[in-house]
């Protein structure tokens, strides 16, 4: 694949990504379960989740214009969205480290108490925590030195693709160790995130 194609790809991935995320707002706000989290058994892609996937497409779609050397748009639109990653994601990992509710779990929508698989209710899973704040971090080192991103995309896609097979898999031999569950520690990671953080993960390792 020529790197025109692959950042071509790249960008396209980044808006099936955008798409999927307002699929969920959509079952979040007419309360479609399957948009939801796809099984009535399975953990929900939490709001906060979908708004950190919308945010983290602008950033994929943002890297491959930089990369193309469209840089000055790219720059201030990595630099916004990475920031609202930050500090959402940052936020809410925080709260779940210390044991704390912030109000953020509750930030547009409150999700019931009885939400399988969910520690606390709208806390997304650490795992999902930690991949968008590696994702903010490669918008982050792409307006810091756009010049050498290749391997350090590499291994940042490499990190979030991995992290989501490992959970595809889980739910594929129904084994919830695998999707990071942990009864009264972690929330599960859920499926269609699993999936979501693959295709990030692709589109990295295509710049």
């Amino acid at each position: 694949m020529t790197p025109e194609k692959r950042k071509k790809t790249t960008k396209l991935l980044s808006l099936a990504v955008m798409s999927a995320a307002f699929l969920v707002f959509i079952g979040w706000f007419f309360d479609i379960g399957v948009l939801k989290s796809i099984s009535p058994a399975w953990v929900s892609m939490k709001i906060t989740t979908a708004i950190a996937f919308v945010l983290s497409a602008i950033i994929l779609y943002f890297i491959a214009r930089a990369v193309e050397g469209d840089f000055d748009i790219a720059q201030v639109a990595l630099s916004i969205t990475s920031l609202l990653i930050i500090l959402l994601m940052g936020t809410l990992f925080f709260s779940a480290v210390l044991e704390i509710r912030t109000g953020v779990e509750e930030l547009f929508i409150k999700e019931t108490a009885a939400a399988p698989m969910s520690v606390i209710p709208g806390r997304p899973s650490i795992p999902t925590m930690l991949n968008f704040l590696l994702i903010a971090g490669a918008g982050i080192l792409t307006t810091l030195n756009p010049a050498n991103l290749r391997m350090k995309l590499k291994v940042i896609g490499i990190i979030i693709g991995f992290v989501g097979l490992i959970a595809v898999i889980g739910y594929i031999i129904n084994m919830p160790v695998l999707y990071y569950y942990v009864e009264g520690i972690n929330t599960a990671l859920a499926c269609h995130t699993a999936a979501l953080f693959m295709v990030i993960g692709i589109g990295f390792l295509c710049l």
